[in-house]
């Protein structure tokens, strides 16, 4: 399929890029590293999101050159689909008048896509469009290598979740062996930069915490008030719940992010042996087996049982 693409690519003229919403580092660390590489093989090249990610992945290298706004109706021989194939998962509106390329490593992805390359055994979409890069033979320059080296560390905990394999690691050592950048910098980038009131806020989400199942599953709020005495910025959630889920013996986080009257984003994250896409699939989310998410309507002490009580069916 990555030949195919290639092949593609190398014939097109005009192609626009766009990622999913609620962007993270990984679909975004891709999408800039798709467009440069685009851009040096003399493309006429736009990246087009629908929305803006958090801090820190404006400091990305060339974070400058997304813009935020729809593609249609501007032409294009082709548009990139990073982590989407819908206008549900990427904001982008009538996608049917284009010849869409869905790149991806979710198993939730459905192939809506006129070409889809669906890996969901990659630990990040960031290990696919360097596979392309390497098919289109670009040269990997300082800002590339940087992007995707981001977005693998991200998708993979910096390499401490279980979804972390060889080839994430191969291809993450092929990305530094240059010593264009110290991977040391894009860990404090990722992991290590955060605003005094993003620790405020943490602060208070935490002391949501919950345990339930013996001590095998942790909850955790954000309540929409804490923004009435926080002066937060569009900021990553990711790491509150990893510290959530670090604590010995949990199996299972979920995260409920209150974002209207009885109406929450929930976010699953698990070790190997409960499978959070099952979890996920049941109120239609989507996501990874160690990494899923869901919205849910109605009262949030409801939700918790509902979902403790699935968990404890499947949890092994």
């Amino acid at each position: 399929m990555k030949t195919k693409i290639a092949n593609l690519i190398k014939k097109s003229k005009k192609i626009a890029i766009t990622s999913h919403i609620r962007p993270d580092a990984d679909c975004i660390g891709s999408g800039l590293a798709l467009y440069l590489m685009l851009t040096q093989l003399g493309k006429e090249v736009c990246f087009c999101n629908t929305e803006k990610a958090p801090f820190p992945l404006t400091q990305l290298p060339c974070f400058d050159v997304i813009e935020f706004r729809q593609v249609y109706p501007e032409p294009f021989d082709v548009f990139m689909l990073i982590e989407g194939e819908s206008e549900a998962r990427t904001g982008q509106k009538h996608l049917e008048k284009y010849y869409t390329v869905s790149i991806d490593h979710h198993a939730t992805n459905l192939g809506h896509a006129n070409l889809n390359w669906v890996v969901p055994e990659a630990s990040a979409v960031g290990e696919l469009i360097y596979e392309l890069g390497v098919e289109l033979n670009i040269e990997f320059t300082r800002d590339i290598e940087y992007n995707l080296y981001a977005a693998i560390s991200s998708d993979t905990g910096s390499f401490k979740y279980s979804n972390t394999t060889f080839k994430s690691l191969y291809i993450a050592s092929k990305l530094v062996k240059n010593n264009n950048f110290d991977p040391g910098d894009v860990s404090d980038l990722l992991f290590n930069s955060n605003y005094y009131e993003k620790v405020q806020m943490m602060q208070k989400v935490l002391s949501t915490l919950e345990l339930h199942l013996d001590k095998k599953v942790s909850i955790i709020e954000f309540k929409r008030e804490f923004l009435r005495t926080l002066d937060l910025k569009n900021i990553e959630t990711e790491d509150i719940v990893s510290i959530a889920r670090s604590i010995t013996g949990v199996e299972v986080t979920l995260f409920f992010k209150e974002i209207g009257d009885d109406y929450y984003r929930v976010s699953v994250r698990s070790r190997k042996n409960f499978n959070s896409l099952l979890l996920a699939k049941k109120f239609n989310g989507g996501g990874h087996e160690c990494a899923a998410g869901f919205f849910y309507k109605g009262n949030i002490e409801k939700a918790k049982q509902e979902v403790v009580n699935i968990i404890e069916k499947h949890l092994k």
